[in-house]
């Protein structure tokens, strides 16, 4: 499951990335809505899914060691 774990995390970087670059390439005008919400709505699953797989990868090491 690691190589679909990356594909979902690069997925959603790429999202908030694309979001955010929305508005750097429109200088002087206002953010579209669409770029708001994609930002707002993806980074905290980003951060989710970041943090988490690396929680659950430091937990697997430590049973592993603690098993073997």
């Amino acid at each position: 499951m690691k190589w679909f774990k990356r594909y979902a995390i690069g997925c959603l970087i790429w999202l908030i990335l694309g979001g955010i670059s929305d508005g750097y390439r429109r200088p002087g005008e206002d953010t579209r809505w669409g770029s708001i919400v994609i930002v707002a709505g993806f980074w905290p699953i980003v951060t989710a899914v970041i943090v988490g797989s690396s929680i659950g990868e430091v937990a697997h090491k430590i049973n592993q060691a603690k098993l073997g």
